[in-house]
């Protein structure tokens, strides 16, 4: 009696929940009860999640780091705000959901930026205009393309768009698709956009998982808003030989009806050829080797590596893989206020800093090279045409074809 008299009469202590305890799973865990709710399993008792702790933790050491390296930055430009990020790395042969930061901490804030900030990915979305023409066959890596001012003409004629690349400039001169994507400029992608044809972007962009786009020029720098895991989700196609997976965040449930069942299927099709995936996959590649993402191999980032940057004036993207891992970062600010930074300052340093991280923790998310379908051929490429190289070409380099679509010789 005395002793439970005492423990009435002490006065209670809260300890208030450390947020680095949480190490952001709670976003994920909310995430998945949204899915369990749309995909039910009756009477379920037992759900395996697919979220790897180690993986996790990683991501939200990467995303606590970076943020604060930004945060350091904007100061500097005498902005006072707090930026905020988000990271989600999909498993890129099951589409397993195996971390997810949606902030910087969910004790502070609850909303879930990976699944619901609708934001302009901008450049990041150029991927899916290079597969689409890729795709139509009229094109190849090597096929050149105009990167001079441009005023693209729309709506009957009653509206221009004349775009330039972030920080303005042209290289005035016809580029390879391969230069054009792995330095994103702008001009080559709006104009391969309007040769291949708007309707087919955003068809193939909806086929991907992504909202469809409105079939406008600027379409092609990725100015429809969608969320870091519709991107990442879309990326899953580049990374799994053209196959479209969809996000699952459940291994199996167990209910008294089904004692061991998988998560209820969210959609797997081929949108295009493994052939296609590869080539799209090398011209990412060249991104992260000597491209606008070059400094993630300055950061550690080892073996088969690619991906995209992207930025607008208010957000900074980077969607990138290995043969294992697929991984979207996003920064920005909640009120939409201008970041001021490209997606190659500020999202590209959290996911090297993650992928080496995950790499290390589980080395067969990596590996040295992406699977090579057999209807990939390599030819030497004359880089003022675009055309196969001959004895009498004073520069050459190597490229890579879908057998059957090589370019005339020169």
């Amino acid at each position: 009696m005395e002793q439970a008299e005492a423990a009435k009469n002490e006065i209670l202590q809260i300890k208030r929940k450390q947020i680095d305890e949480d190490q952001g799973a709670t976003y994920f865990l909310d995430y998945t009860q949204r899915f369990t709710e749309a995909h039910p399993v009756a009477n379920t008792h037992v759900i395996n999640t697919t979220l790897d702790p180690a993986l996790q933790a990683a991501a939200f050491d990467a995303v606590t780091q970076g943020c604060s390296r930004i945060d350091k930055a904007l100061r500097r430009n005498r902005s006072g705000a707090q930026v905020q990020a988000a990271l989600v790395a999909l498993d890129a042969r099951t589409g397993e959901v195996l971390a997810m930061i949606g902030g910087r901490t969910y004790d502070r804030s609850q909303y879930n930026r990976t699944t619901d900030a609708l934001r302009q990915p901008g450049s990041a979305f150029k991927p899916i205009v290079y597969a689409a023409a890729l795709r139509s066959r009229a094109y190849t890596l090597a096929s050149t393309v105009s990167d001079r001012p441009t005023a693209f003409v729309y709506e009957g004629g009653t509206a221009s768009y004349a775009p330039n690349d972030f920080r303005g400039g042209f290289t005035n001169r016809d580029v390879t698709l391969r230069e054009a994507l792995s330095h994103s400029l702008n001009v080559p992608a709006v104009r391969l956009a309007e040769e291949v044809g708007l309707s087919r972007i955003a068809e193939l962009a909806e086929e991907c998982g992504l909202p469809r786009p409105r079939p406008y020029p600027s379409m092609a720098l990725g100015t429809s808003e969608l969320s870091p895991l519709q991107l990442a989700s879309a990326y899953m196609a580049f990374a799994d030989g053209g196959r479209a997976i969809r996000p699952v965040p459940i291994k199996y449930q167990r209910s008294d009806e089904y004692p061991s069942s998988g998560p209820s299927p969210t959609g797997s099709e081929f949108v295009f050829s493994p052939e296609i995936a590869y080539l799209i996959t090398s011209g990412m590649e060249s991104v992260i080797n000597s491209g606008t993402a070059a400094k993630a191999r300055r950061m550690g980032v080892q073996g088969a590596a690619a991906g995209k940057t992207g930025t607008t004036d208010r957000d900074g993207w980077f969607v990138g893989y290995t043969p294992g891992l697929v991984c979207a970062v996003w920064v920005g600010f909640d009120d939409d206020r201008r970041l001021g930074l490209t997606g190659a300052e500020s999202a590209l340093p959290i996911w090297a800093d993650f992928i080496e991280q995950a790499i290390r923790l589980r080395p067969e998310l990596g590996g040295q090279t992406f699977r090579r379908p057999a209807g990939i051929v390599s030819a030497d490429i004359d880089p003022a045409t675009g055309m196969l190289a001959t004895p009498y070409c004073a520069q050459h380099f190597s490229e890579v074809f879908v057998r059957g679509t090589d370019p005339l010789s020169d």
